[in-house]
């Protein structure tokens, strides 16, 4: 099967500098591409300048922009009539305002290129469609894999790519093992970051829309 090769690409990773990004910009450097990382406080995608600023500086300086991984999100628990009336804007916010800003803002790029690679993290509840306990973060991220979904078929007619993200468990990030004592199943980053790639790599033959990631048995 023809890949496609990351030589000299530019690829952007929000969110660069967390947990899962940090991990993800070295995956994609060593396939070959220039990324950029994007991250507070130089880069708030809560804005909706800040993100038009992102792709126009990035296409400025870079020449091109291939690609970007969205890495920004929020995560909380609490049963729907405990959960503090602030955390519905937050995790929204985070998870899908976000995703909304930096999607407009690069999709007219990638039009106007008719190609290109988006991915963006849905979740384990998003897959299945329940999280008792986590109403709210559940919600907004099957609104992410519902929002993602939609772009794709809008992209129908050029070789732009979208990819929709489900870590099936908990990730191990440095928050996770410190919230989550004595935990074994985590799910390696490391596994995330090369399916993303590999997704991203995939040529004009296929594409891969939904990346389910599970830990170890």
């Amino acid at each position: 099967m023809r890949m496609e090769r990351l030589e000299a690409q530019v690829y952007v990773v929000t969110g660069g500098k967390g947990g899962i990004g940090r991990v993800i910009v070295p995956a994609f450097e060593a396939a070959g591409a220039r990324v950029v990382v994007a991250d507070l406080p130089e880069v708030n995608v809560l804005d909706p300048a800040g993100a038009e600023a992102l792709v126009k500086n990035v296409l400025a300086r870079e020449g091109r922009l291939d690609g970007l991984v969205h890495t920004v999100g929020g995560f909380s628990m609490a049963p729907v009539h405990e959960a503090p009336l602030t955390e519905y804007e937050r995790l929204f916010d985070l998870n899908v305002r976000s995703l909304f800003y930096v999607s407009r803002a690069i999709i007219p790029h990638f039009r106007a290129t008719k190609r290109g690679f988006l991915a963006a993290f849905s979740s384990e509840p998003g897959y299945n469609g329940a999280a008792p306990g986590a109403a709210l973060y559940g919600a907004s991220k099957a609104a992410v894999a519902t929002f993602m979904r939609s772009l794709d078929a809008e992209l129908k007619g050029t070789d732009a790519r979208v990819a929709v993200v489900y870590p099936m468990g908990a990730v191990d990030t440095p928050t996770n093992r410190r919230d989550m004592p004595g935990f074994e199943r985590f799910i390696d980053p490391r596994e995330i970051a090369e399916t993303l790639v590999h997704a991203a790599q995939r040529s004009r033959g296929g594409r891969l829309l939904e990346l389910a990631v599970y830990p170890p048995r």
